[in-house]
């Protein structure tokens, strides 16, 4: 059985595989790695023999979260990182390895399942990735809904937020709705804007791809042609993984 990992900057996800099926997760991990892969102990079973991971939790953080899956699983896990091409797919960046790496396996299987695409990924930062003819063309990144929040709340006083309110773009009747539908009308204005932008390098047909946590927030807002696709990192590194193998 085969363990993929998605580690974000606030939360992993994770997805358990066998040859009939698979099961799958989230936590929140605060880089407490220990705690996390307890977390993970809990749901794996004795027969993982495999560990893969797309991490952006920078070198340090991943050292350490080895050294946890390996103490507390057994297993050395294998690291996935972005590279100047793989399965047709090349890497805009001069540097590949400076790409997120859950941008590009995102961008990696938004091509290989629907061909030219724009990937809008929306965690702790919004990125927004374009890929057309087998080519990563760039993109976006700007602060996500909680960093926007966050934002505010270190350098504003007397500013009490809420993302349990009920998500609008209309005028807020008090402080904290305007704070909240402000977030949510800046992230929606800029990721349609920013879709324009790349569209013009692409077919009129081609799929616009939402993923992240923040996504079920952001679809509706975003008009019909917009498809989401909660696991499309996780679903990149499978494919990434059975690319070594040739399947």
């Amino acid at each position: 059985m085969k363990l993929f990992v998605d580690v974000g900057n606030t939360s992993m996800k994770w997805r358990l595989r066998d040859g009939t099926g698979c099961h799958q997760g989230s936590f929140t991990h605060d880089r407490d790695w220990s705690g996390v892969v307890s977390e993970l102990a809990r749901v794996a079973p004795a027969s993982v023999n495999e560990v893969h991971v797309a991490s952006v939790a920078g070198s340090e953080g991943d050292q350490l979260l080895e050294g946890e899956l390996l103490r507390q699983l057994g297993i050395t896990p294998r690291f996935h990182y972005s590279e100047a091409s793989a399965g047709g797919v090349r890497n805009a960046y001069e540097n590949p390895r400076r790409l997120g790496v859950d941008r590009w396996l995102a961008v990696l299987e938004a091509w290989h399942r629907h061909g030219p695409s724009v990937v809008i990924d929306c965690g702790s930062a919004m990125t927004i990735d374009a890929v057309a003819q087998g080519r990563h063309l760039g993109g976006y990144i700007v602060p996500g809904l909680a960093m926007l929040r966050g934002s505010l709340l270190q350098n504003t006083a007397d500013v009490h937020l809420s993302s349990a309110l009920p998500a609008s773009l209309e005028p807020g009747s008090s402080t904290t709705e305007g704070v909240e539908h402000g977030i949510l009308l800046m992230s929606v204005a800029f990721a349609s804007r920013a879709v324009v932008e790349l569209r013009r390098g692409l077919p009129d047909t081609c799929s616009v791809l939402l993923t992240g946590g923040d996504a079920s927030r952001l679809e509706s807002w975003l008009g019909d042609e917009v498809t989401l696709e909660p696991d499309l990192v996780l679903d990149g590194l499978e494919r990434r993984v059975r690319m070594d193998r040739g399947e």
